[in-house]
C-alpha cells in the first residue's frame, strides 16, 4: 500500500470514527440530527484535511507563518460560513429543519463555531508535525547506518591493498631465491584471498574463519624470511559458534609483525586468543625491533580502534602499552 492510498484510507476511518462517536455521544437523536451530524463532521474533516494536505506543507513548513494564520482563518471562516449555508438555509428551504434556534445571527453562529472547527486545523497540523518527526528520525537513522556502513567498508578497505602489497612482496622474494616454500606460500595467499574476497561481506564471520585466517597470515610471514622467525599463535577456548568482525584482529598481528624482533627464539612474538563465554580476549606482545620501524605502512592503531568504536560500542576494551622493551596490546571483546 502506497503512502497516498493510507492517507486516503486514514481519511475514510477518521470520518466514519468521528461520525460513530457523535452518533455514540448522541444516542437520543433523531433522524435530522442525524442529518446535521453527517455534515458537520464532513466539514470538520474538510478543515482537518485542508491545512493537513496543503496549508501546513505549504506555508506552515517553509516557515510562512503570517500567510498560514491568514488561510487558518479563511479556512475557518469559509467551513463555518458553509455550514450556515447548509444547515440554516438551505435545509430549511428544502425540509423545512434547521440546527439552530429561528433568531439566530451569523455573530452568534462564528462564535458558536470557531472553536469546533479551528481545533481540528490544530489537530492536522499536530499530526503533520508528529509525521514530518517521524520521517527525520527515520531519515536520521538511515543517513547514519549509510555513514557507518561506508565508513566500515572504507576502514577495511585499508586492509586488503596494505596485506596484498607485503605478501606479494613475500612470494616474490621466495621466487627470486628459488625456495621451496614459494608454492606453499601461493597457495596460503589463494586461501587468504579467498576469505578476504568471499567471506567478510557479512557483518559477521565464523570465528574459527578469523583465526584461520591469522594462522594463515603468519605462516606466510614465516616463509617470506631466509632466517628462521619466532611467533606462537595459542588459542584457548571454544572457538565454535562464535563469530566476530572480519578483518579484526590482523591490525595487531600485522604490527607485531612490523615492529618486532622477529629472530630471537627467547623471546618471540606472542599472540594469545582466549575465548570464554561470549567474550575474547587477544594478548600480542612483541619485543621491540633494535631496527627500528619497518616504513613499509600499514593501517595502525588508530583504524582499527575506530573500526572498534563503530562495531563494538562498549563492547570491548583496548590497551596498548609501550614498556621500552615490548610492545604489548590487549584486546577484551564482548562477543554477543
Amino acid at each position: 500500500m502506497t503512502d497516498h492510498h493510507r492517507k486516503i484510507l486514514f481519511s475514510l476511518l477518521l470520518f466514519l470514527g468521528v461520525t460513530v462517536m457523535n452518533l455514540y455521544l448522541d444516542v437520543d437523536i433523531d433522524i435530522d440530527l442525524s442529518i446535521f451530524m453527517v455534515s458537520f463532521t464532513a466539514l470538520k474533516l474538510a478543515s482537518f484535511y485542508i491545512n493537513y494536505k496543503w496549508l501546513h506543507p505549504g506555508l506552515l513548513a517553509k516557515k510562512r507563518y503570517a500567510a498560514w494564520l491568514l488561510s487558518v482563518a479563511l479556512l475557518v471562516l469559509s467551513v463555518i460560513t458553509l455550514r450556515y449555508l447548509v444547515e440554516e438555509v438551505l435545509l430549511l428551504r428544502l425540509f423545512g429543519i434547521r440546527n439552530y434556534f429561528q433568531e439566530l445571527t451569523y455573530t452568534f453562529y462564528f462564535k458558536d463555531n470557531y472553536l469546533r472547527f479551528g481545533i481540528w486545523v490544530i489537530l492536522a497540523s499536530l499530526v503533520r508535525f508528529i509525521e514530518n518527526w517521524y520521517h527525520l528520525q527515520r531519515q536520521q537513522r538511515e543517513l547514519e547506518k549509510q555513514h557507518f556502513t561506508a565508513e566500515i567498508s572504507f576502514l577495511k578497505s585499508q586492509i586488503n591493498p596494505h596485506f596484498l602489497f607485503n605478501t606479494l612482496n613475500s612470494i616474490y622474494s621466495l621466487s627470486y631465491q628459488q625456495s621451496e616454500k614459494a608454492p606453499a606460500a601461493i597457495l596460503k595467499l589463494s586461501e587468504i584471498m579467498r576469505y578476504m574476497l568471499y567471506d567478510t561481506e557479512d557483518k559477521l564471520v565464523p570465528l574459527e574463519k578469523e583465526l584461520q585466517y591469522l594462522g594463515n597470515f603468519v605462516a606466510l610471514q614465516k616463509m617470506r624470511f631466509k632466517e628462521t622467525i619466532y611467533a606462537d599463535v595459542l588459542v584457548e577456548g571454544d572457538t565454535q559458534h562464535q563469530q566476530i568482525a572480519p578483518l579484526l584482529l590482523i591490525a595487531f598481528v600485522e604490527n607485531a609483525f612490523k615492529h618486532g624482533e622477529l629472530h630471537d627464539p627467547a623471546d618471540p612474538v606472542l599472540i594469545q586468543v582466549t575465548l570464554e563465554p561470549d567474550q575474547l580476549q587477544l594478548y600480542v606482545q612483541n619485543r621491540i625491533s633494535a631496527q627500528g620501524k619497518d616504513e613499509t605502512g600499514g593501517i595502525g592503531i588508530t583504524n582499527i580502534k575506530r573500526r572498534l568504536e563503530l562495531l563494538y560500542p562498549g563492547r570491548h576494551t583496548l590497551t596498548v602499552n609501550n614498556n621500552g622493551t615490548h610492545y604489548i596490546c590487549e584486546l577484551k571483546l564482548k562477543l554477543a
